[in-house]
């Protein structure tokens, strides 16, 4: 009985480092590249420039996909664009890094879609 127990709680936690390994292997990629991340349904990216730059570059890529701007605000150190593509919402976070870095964040729908998010973040790049 002891033998099952213990064959049970090392297949849960098997099981359970198995099904959050791919995030924890995602967000070491994105840290050592420093780039790239998608983590509960949301698409991170860095880009090599200014806050003001980025976020004309992600208005203008908004344009460019026939995407409806609902709100947009910027601020000192941030700014944030909510759009609508047909009838999916979609959130745009920018914050300043550094005077230089500038870090996007891209939801598409309530849950995310990460493809639809790094053809966002691919335009912005496009745009910059």
């Amino acid at each position: 009985m002891f033998l099952k127990k213990i064959t049970t709680f090392f297949m849960c936690a098997m099981l359970a480092l198995s099904l959050s390994g791919c995030g924890a292997i995602l967000l070491g990629g994105a840290a050592a590249g420093g780039t790239y991340a998608y983590v509960s349904g949301e698409a991170s990216r860095q880009y090599n420039a200014n806050l003001n730059t980025t976020y004309q570059s992600a208005l203008k890529t908004c344009q460019s996909f026939g995407l409806k701007i609902e709100k947009k605000a910027k601020r000192l150190s941030d700014a944030s664009i909510k759009a609508i593509d047909v009838d999916t919402g979609i959130s745009i976070s920018i914050k300043s890094v550094s005077s230089t870095v500038s870090e996007v964040s891209v939801r598409y729908g309530i849950l995310g879609d990460e493809q639809a998010s790094q053809r966002i973040l691919s335009g912005i790049q496009r745009n910059l």
